[in-house]
């Protein structure tokens, strides 16, 4: 079910209604959180030199119908242009170039005297957009932008995702007073931004219905084209036919009959020679059309345990061909034991139901550092590397993951990281590992 998140007020006082599964945000949450924990957070201190090219763009701005989207047109390019390679050398002087867009985008807002609830929406939403842009990237996916992103520098949270449609959802309640925020997300949302519905079985149809929503409430509030095409016509004077009325009238039906005719037959042949190319080509289809290619659902595991990166659970590496989820044995399992922390096991259920939902095969592997264990139930490292290995791929199995698909290593401390002769490398030896091959 579609998010009813467009709602007219003299319709509906609710403007957001959450879909099936989940909960209303309360009303300190959303759009009175991503902006009011802006304010709350010191001013980010923006030093842009007052050149030409900045008087420009304040003009233009000013003049503008929508001035927020004048300020915001070059970091909108941004999302639409998003390059899809980029060599790593590049890629922090990349999102030093975006960052110093957004900065130079809050000191022509405020020097213009826009609104500031809707300067820091916007800010919001156009950090949210850039950062999942850059994270399905194939140079993004490495992990470099997690730890980096636009939304962490400028508001201190990366659950954009979420909150942009709960911001959506507050501002449509009174669609007049906030239309020129709505309208730059509408046009997010048309350069590709999908958020939480990206890991949703009908997300794209959804997404399409919020955007058809907001064209309509747009278009709705733009001025009425004047019904009069030519204002200032005037009709013809009646005194300049007189001099056509000497002429005979079958003279002037014969002159009109002849332009017609020849027009026709004109018209005719050129007509005969357009339908013979459009035959040629009708006849040209099928002939060398290759069979449409069979969609294929792509992994998202970045993008669906962003949160769980963010707070350093977790590390994920993806790539067109394979996923691969690596997580720290000491906050995984109880020391020295095969059991899951029961706080890890509702992220390993959200991961297996997305890899549930494509092919390929499954590799759990579990590792040790170097220190030696010796007890009855485990009396190697090798033993309980598999143990743990095998105890992750139950709760694969339990998260909907077809247990033929999965295969459990247990490799000890034979395949380190880092160095076991410090303690902190010992911590990244102790691991386990999800490898999904598509």
């Amino acid at each position: 079910m579609t998010d009813d998140i467009l709602t007219h007020p003299a319709m509906n006082t609710q403007p957001f209604q959450p879909s099936v599964g989940e909960t209303k945000p309360p009303d300190n949450e959303g759009y009175d959180i991503a902006i009011q924990d802006s304010l709350r957070r010191e001013d980010i201190k923006v030093v842009v030199e007052d050149g030409p090219d900045m008087k420009l763009r304040l003009a233009e701005i000013t003049a503008a119908a929508n001035p927020l989207l004048a300020a915001a047109s070059p970091l909108l390019c941004a999302l639409a242009q998003m390059p899809r390679e980029l060599a790593p050398a590049f890629v922090e002087h990349y999102r030093a170039l975006l960052e110093r867009e957004v900065r130079r985008y809050q000191t022509l807002c405020d020097q213009a005297n826009l609104r500031r609830e809707h300067v820091l929406a916007v800010r919001y939403c156009l950090c949210t957009s850039l950062d999942e842009a850059a994270n399905n990237t194939t140079w993004g996916r490495r992990g470099v932008w997690a730890g980096k992103s636009l939304l962490v520098t400028f508001h201190g949270e990366s659950e954009g995702g979420i909150k942009l449609f709960q911001i959506i959802g507050r501002l449509a309640s009174s669609f007049q007073e906030h239309s020129d925020v709505l309208e730059i997300i509408y046009h997010i949302l048309g350069l590709g931004f999908e958020g939480r519905y990206s890991v949703r079985p009908d997300g794209r149809k959804q997404l399409d219905d919020i955007r058809q929503q907001l064209l309509t409430q747009l278009v709705q509030r733009r001025d009425p084209v004047t019904p009069t095409l030519s204002p200032g016509f005037t009709g013809a004077v009646s005194g300049r036919m007189r001099r056509m009325r000497r002429v005979p009238v079958w003279l002037s039906a014969g002159i009109a009959l002849l332009v017609m005719l020849t027009l026709f037959g004109l018209y005719s042949h050129r007509m005969n020679l357009a339908t013979l190319t459009v035959q040629q080509h009708i006849d040209a289809i099928g002939k060398h059309l290759s069979p449409p290619p069979i969609p294929v659902h792509k992994l998202r595991l970045k993008i669906l345990l962003a949160n769980e990166i963010a707070r350093g659970l977790l590390t994920v590496e993806e790539d067109d061909h394979h996923s691969r989820v690596i997580f720290r044995g000491d906050t995984m399992f109880i020391p020295g034991q095969k059991t899951v922390n029961d706080a890890l096991r509702p992220v390993i259920d959200k991961a297996a139901r997305e890899i549930a939902r494509v092919g390929g095969a499954v590799t759990v592997t579990g590792h040790t550092d170097s220190q030696p264990i010796h007890s009855a139930e485990f009396p190697s490292n090798q033993v309980l590397s598999e143990k743990r290995a095998a105890e992750v791929a139950s709760l694969l199995t339990s998260g909907g993951v077809s247990a033929s698909r999965i295969r459990v290593v247990g490799k000890g401390d034979t395949a380190p990281v880092a160095d076991n002769s410090t303690k902190t490398g010992r911590a990244q030896n102790r691991r386990v590992e999800i490898l999904v091959v598509e």
